[in-house]
């Protein structure tokens, strides 16, 4: 067996090679801004998709549009925007329009306070209208005309970072968008087809490089409206995580930091404050190997910091302050779940044996919440006489999802082709998430559900104290799953709250280990020996924690055989049922 309980040190990220580097390397801190300090500095694909949209030497048949992947904000449509600056040439000062008697003409623009000059070689916006866009044309009454320039008019020879959310909710702008930066000209046209425009204005060279900047499903929209133009754009994604490899890697992590901080004009971030910097890094993204790189929740963090911060520093303090006030503004919802198990509305046993109960653990994503609730659930299993069917009570009632049912069909896929080799399974099973009553998915609860099922078939007890998570396939082995630390954090609250008493812990796969970066309260009990973490990689190794029984095992009783017995045993009372049946109907036609 390949069973492994966690120490406390193995449940949160590895802090020795970061506490090396703030010890011994000196080049970090204090952070002094550079010009190669900007956002592409760390997003090297992006940096390379940039260099290929604005080389040096420009020409007619050089690709115009990039598609980044990236969220929409403010914040990073200003870091990319003043990254891609850097990258630029100075650009002509534009044009300029000239008003005669009932006639317009065009000229190049002597300096940037023409009507029409260049502004920048580099603007950005997140939303966009045709006037903000294109300008427009404006004759008051009993007025002359008046030209308005627009973002095309004042990036004009430069590059224009859109946000394409707000594009692709306007279709006709972003038509006529294209077309004059892939012919070069703009065209000034009537917002209104029914009033043309008073007067002929002459077409402006257009010279512009377009950024679309957009999620997931903004890019797949496009991609769907327009695929030829998808495929012939440059493409680039912003990468939201940095792998950790080597101290290398987070000293540019590092940096990243206190470049955003200098950026924003923050607080110094003192060296006591990376630590736990790091940790809330590592449990943001989810894996101790990743550290991310989504400005906005570093922005974000750093902002809630500075407000306890003193003598203009961030440290370990500060930050630790500002972390528990977050936590303590968005817990009512978690504290009100919690009221309902500790008043016995939603009934958690985490004390005694009971055979075919189980601790099951998932995550509820409640609408508008910021966090996932990490959620104890008492999953239960009979099994009575009958033609081996699993009844799964959640997808008969319609309350359960896809993936939850492809994870109920490999559970009966596995206990199938364990006892089902020479004859029908003798006994049907019914298996239901108890008080829950709206619609579950995922297949997080199938390694519970799956041990549950196995003890009432071999009618042996499981441990309440523990609580299991995993994902199982048809051969029984473990498989990792989402949300391990919430889920963790969930059961440990009801242990704590119910009375710590030692043996109590969860069960998850080994391949979540690398998830885990836990609260200091669990962290705390984990090394006072008050509650446990296991990590186990195949069913069998599930079952001998929760029952103490192996599951197979030929040298003493175990599980497999149990069930076995049980079997032979209704397969003889049937034999015997059909013999007495036969009997009596040839009696009866006599």
């Amino acid at each position: 067996m390949a069973i492994t309980q966690l120490s406390a040190k193995q449940t949160q990220p590895n802090l020795d090679q970061l506490n090396e580097l703030i010890a011994k390397d000196e080049t970090i801190f204090p952070f002094e801004p550079s010009e190669s300090s900007h956002l592409l500095s760390w997003q090297p694909r992006v940096a390379s998709a940039v260099s290929m949209l604005c080389p040096t030497t420009r020409t007619n048949y050089q690709p115009r549009f990039m598609l980044l992947k990236a969220n929409e904000s403010e914040l990073l449509f200003d870091l990319l925007r003043q990254s891609v600056k850097l990258n630029l040439p100075n650009t002509d000062l534009g044009y300029s329009y000239y008003f005669g008697e009932n006639k317009i003409t065009l000229t190049t623009a002597k300096s940037k306070q023409d009507n029409f000059a260049t502004l920048d070689n580099c603007l950005a916006t997140t939303s966009i209208d045709a006037e903000k866009l294109f300008g427009c044309v404006r004759q008051p009454e009993n007025g002359p005309i008046k030209l308005q320039a627009g973002l095309v008019h004042q990036a004009n020879g430069g590059v224009l970072i859109l946000g394409l959310r707000s594009l692709l909710s306007q279709p006709s702008l972003w038509a006529k968008l294209k077309q004059m930066v892939i012919t070069q000209e703009f065209a000034w046209f009537s917002t209104d087809e029914s009033h043309p425009l008073p007067l002929a204005i002459p077409s402006m060279p257009l010279d512009l490089r377009i950024i679309l900047v957009g999620d997931r499903l903004s890019l797949s929209d496009l991609q769907e409206f327009e695929p030829e133009f998808y495929s012939t754009s440059i493409y680039a994604e912003f990468e939201n995580e940095l792998p950790i490899k080597s101290t290398e890697q987070i000293a540019n992590w590092l940096s990243y930091l206190q470049f955003i901080a200098h950026n924003q004009q923050l607080p110094t971030i003192d060296k006591s404050a990376f630590a736990k910097l790091y940790k809330q890094a590592t449990r943001y993204t989810g894996d101790q190997y990743y550290l991310p790189l989504a400005v906005d929740w570093l922005q974000s963090l750093l902002v809630n910091a500075a407000y306890f911060a003193k003598n203009n520093t961030i440290d370990d303090d500060s930050l630790t302050q500002a972390i528990t006030q977050k936590s303590w503004r968005e817990d009512y919802l978690i504290e009100r779940f919690h009221d309902e198990i500790f008043t016995n509305q939603i009934m958690i046993n985490t004390k005694d044996q009971v055979v075919g109960q189980i601790n099951g653990l998932s995550v509820i994503e409640y609408p508008g919440y910021p966090r996932m609730i990490g959620e104890p659930t008492r999953l239960s299993c009979l099994v009575h006489f009958g033609d081996g069917e699993l009844i799964d009570i959640e997808r008969k009632t319609e309350l359960a999802g896809n993936i939850h049912s492809k994870g109920m069909m490999i559970m009966q896929a596995f206990i199938m082709s364990e006892f089902a080799i020479n004859h029908q399974l003798p006994f049907s099973t019914s298996l239901v998430f108890e008080q829950s009553y709206s619609e579950i998915d995922g297949d997080s609860a199938s390694l519970a559900g799956l041990c549950a099922l196995i003890s009432a078939l071999s009618q042996q007890p499981i441990d309440q104290q523990l609580a299991v998570t995993g994902s199982v396939d048809q051969f029984g082995h473990v498989q990792s799953i989402g949300g391990v630390n919430e889920k963790i954090e969930g059961f440990f609250a009801v242990c704590q709250h119910q009375g710590l008493t030692g043996q109590q812990g969860v069960i998850i796969p080994a391949s979540n280990q690398r998830h885990l970066s836990l609260n200091d309260d669990v962290i705390a009990a984990i090394k006072q020996d008050k509650f446990s973490i296991w990590a186990v990689e195949h069913i069998a190794e599930a079952l001998y924690l929760l029952t103490g029984i192996p599951y197979k095992d030929e040298s003493s009783i175990n599980l497999y055989k149990l069930i076995h017995a049980r079997m032979q045993t209704m397969l003889l009372q049937d034999k015997k049922h059909d013999s007495w049946l036969s009997k009596w109907q040839k009696y009866c036609k006599k």
